[in-house]
């Protein structure tokens, strides 16, 4: 383990993903620090905050040897040219997720519970019901792509964070602002955790990815999770995970689940469909069934993950099967996740969030074919908020599939503005924001008509 001392000299790169943050916590506790902005998306004024706080910047790379550590993303490319010098010389480089760790020790932290949720899916979504079941009995507040909330009053602390590692200290100080003095954090991470959870979770590694300008699988940063782990802690995991990362530490507490029907994990379904399902569970004595009802608010389906990983990481806690039961009942569903709502006489089917892509997109429109209406598709990205975009040839692989399903299709982002050109049916829109193409549907539709909404962005 790299253990940042108060006399190293560190480097901090990539500022566009959290290491802004980074980069000014650790200029109270180490040495000089300089922060290189690999994307080079920050604007001279934020250049120049930072140079005037004393942490020198670059646009360009640095000498590595000129440098104790260096702190790098998980996800930038293995061949950038300061990690390379790095390897050649054996200078040690800290990941954001295993910096913000440390950096967490500044943090009264002792007597909470800090639950930290990744995966490739369901991220959200299992947080969310997490925080609905763990507030019936705690103070909870969660991070998550819907931002920092303080579930005892229902508000939202702050907005506008990403999932980065480093928001987890933002997060933490916007709690502290507000003089709010929760007992559970809920985070959700991307690509990892930071090693100060109590519990961890990996809701699942399907759908596998690329990251590091193909350097690297981003299941293989996930997999930090495992090692990162603090001792005695829990890990509530996947068995996709599972049987993607093979054996586990010792000294760690496994807690296995499954969105399936898999009787060798503690927490899995015995039966799931549109209509409910039961969850069954073995946890040493504690053993029973967790049903779940027919929804009219969303797609249970898409759910399945989170009612699952909830419900695991729940009864680690020690909360009642019952109250399990009855919070699942209650639930509405989650903003921008397979949600079904009113919206001017028509039916919205919001599946626009951070984490969809062409599966999800097709799955939404099956969704929405059993509700039996005109279909008014709004797909696409709002790049400028979401890393990873929507690919173009994806979009257009199902617009050659399923064009003749829909009525209408509202194109949303820069990308995609060429498949409107020539557009001989004229039954193609486009729209440069989620928002607008969400009141163009309007105006293209009637009562009763379905609206569906899909778009990848940060909400």
């Amino acid at each position: 383990m790299i253990h940042l001392k108060s006399s190293s000299k560190v480097c901090v790169l990539d500022l566009t993903h959290g290491g802004i943050v980074i980069a000014r916590k650790l200029k109270k506790i180490v040495g000089p620090v300089s922060a290189v902005d690999v994307y080079k998306t920050l604007g001279i004024a934020e250049l120049s905050a930072l140079e005037n706080e004393g942490i020198n910047t670059s646009r360009d790379a640095l000498k590595a040897t000129d440098f104790d550590l260096l702190v790098a993303p998980m996800h930038l490319d293995l061949n950038y040219p300061m990690l390379v010098e790095a390897a050649d010389n054996n200078i040690p480089v800290l990941s954001h997720h295993e910096a913000v760790g440390q950096l967490l020790e500044d943090y009264d932290l002792d007597d909470k519970t800090i639950i930290e949720v990744t995966g490739t899916k369901a991220k959200t979504s299992t947080s969310t019901l997490l925080a609905e079941i763990l507030s019936r009995g705690k103070k909870v507040v969660s991070h998550t792509s819907r931002g920092v909330e303080d579930w005892g009053t229902g508000t939202i602390i702050k907005k506008g964070l990403s999932i980065t590692p480093a928001s987890v200290l933002t997060a933490l100080d916007a709690v502290r602002e507000a003089g709010i003095v929760p007992e559970v954090f809920i985070f959700e991470i991307s690509l990892g955790g930071t090693g100060c959870a109590d519990i961890g979770v990996i809701t699942t590694v399907a759908n596998d990815y690329p990251i590091a300008n193909n350097t690297r699988l981003a299941s293989e940063a996930k997999r930090q999770m495992i090692l990162n782990s603090k001792p005695g802690s829990t890990l509530v995991i996947n068995n996709d995970a599972l049987r993607f990362f093979g054996a586990c530490r010792r000294d760690i507490n496994i807690v296995s689940f499954s969105d399936s029907v898999n009787a060798s994990c503690n927490v899995y379904y015995e039966n799931i469909s549109s209509k409910g399902g039961v969850i069954a569970y073995y946890l040493g004595k504690k053993q029973g069934r967790i049903h779940i009802r027919e929804a009219p608010d969303y797609d249970i389906s898409s759910y399945k993950t989170a009612f699952a990983g909830a419900a695991a990481v729940a009864l680690v806690t020690g909360v009642d099967a019952g109250i399990i039961e009855r919070a699942f009942r209650e639930f509405k569903g989650a903003e921008g996740r397979m949600r079904k709502i009113s919206l001017e006489g028509r039916i919205l089917i919001d599946n626009s969030n951070s984490g969809m892509d062409i599966r999800s997109a097709e799955k939404a429109l099956l969704y929405a074919k059993a509700e039996g209406g005109r279909i008014v598709m709004v797909l696409g990205e709002e790049a400028k908020e979401v890393c990873e975009g929507l690919d173009p040839a994806g979009v257009k692989r199902f617009m050659d599939k399923h064009m003749d399903e829909l009525e209408i299709l509202i194109l949303v982002g820069e990308r995609m503005k060429s498949f409107t050109n020539n557009n001989i049916n004229k039954n193609i829109y486009y729209a440069d924001s989620l928002s607008k193409g969400i009141e163009l549907a309007k105006q293209q539709t009637h009562e009763k008509d379905i609206v569906l909404s899909c778009v990848k962005c940060f909400r």
